[in-house]
């Protein structure tokens, strides 16, 4: 049986150079996503083998949406197709429960190679990256600690504060997360406590500097 991808990426020329390679490979694309929270939702009705994971995703970011679907869909291995080597950021995908993480700038013979390395339930790491991270840790990625203010925020916090961080009004938020605008206020106002930020200017700047949301 072909393996089973859903490729998650907001834009279109990857997602389809991207199908195209896979299927000339033999691989079955089950699917294609344009944001996180259209992942998450595939990703349980479909339960792919693998999700090609983009990170910077708009609604709902390539981390969020991958503890949602290790949650939901546990057997589903989560690869992060990514342009952004910040260590920061691939201890996060790690965390939430990637099982590799390819650099966009990557030959396709790797993406296909990570594939199959995950799917003996391997981790996978672009070797420069890897090299970098042992060279500068001494230890191997992916078991860094987490700045203790971002642990401060819970994983529905951190969905709102991309949001608000996207410049979306307090009744599109609600109706996104399915909840009521005062729930969505109360998250704000203990988003802002727990960061000790209270402007939406400053809630932006911390997003992008987490890596929540990203300058593109």
């Amino acid at each position: 049986m072909p393996l089973k991808v859903l490729i998650a990426d907001d834009h279109a020329i990857v997602r389809e150079g991207l199908k195209t390679l896979l299927e000339n490979r033999g691989i079955q694309v089950m699917d294609i996503a344009k944001n996180g929270r259209e992942a998450v939702e595939k990703a349980i009705i479909l339960k792919p083998d693998i999700v090609m994971m983009d990170i910077a995703m708009p609604d709902l970011n390539g981390v969020e949406a991958t503890a949602k679907i290790k949650k939901e869909v546990p057997h589903t291995r989560v690869i992060a197709l990514s342009m952004h080597s910040s260590k920061k950021i691939i201890d996060k995908m790690f965390d939430s429960g990637a099982s590799g993480y390819i650099l966009k700038a990557s030959a396709f013979d790797e993406i296909y190679d990570a594939i199959q390395e995950v799917i003996r339930t391997n981790f996978y790491l672009t070797p420069s990256i890897a090299r970098m991270c042992t060279d500068d840790r001494g230890m191997d990625p992916g078991i860094w600690d987490t700045p203790p203010q971002f642990n401060k925020i819970s994983r529905k916090e951190r969905e709102v504060l991309q949001l608000i961080a996207e410049g979306k009004k307090t009744r599109d938020i609600a109706e996104t997360l399915g909840v009521s605008i005062k729930t969505v206020e109360t998250h704000r106002r203990n988003i802002m406590k727990k960061l000790n930020i209270f402007s939406v200017a400053g809630l932006t700047k911390y997003a992008i500097l987490e890596g929540i949301i990203a300058l593109e």
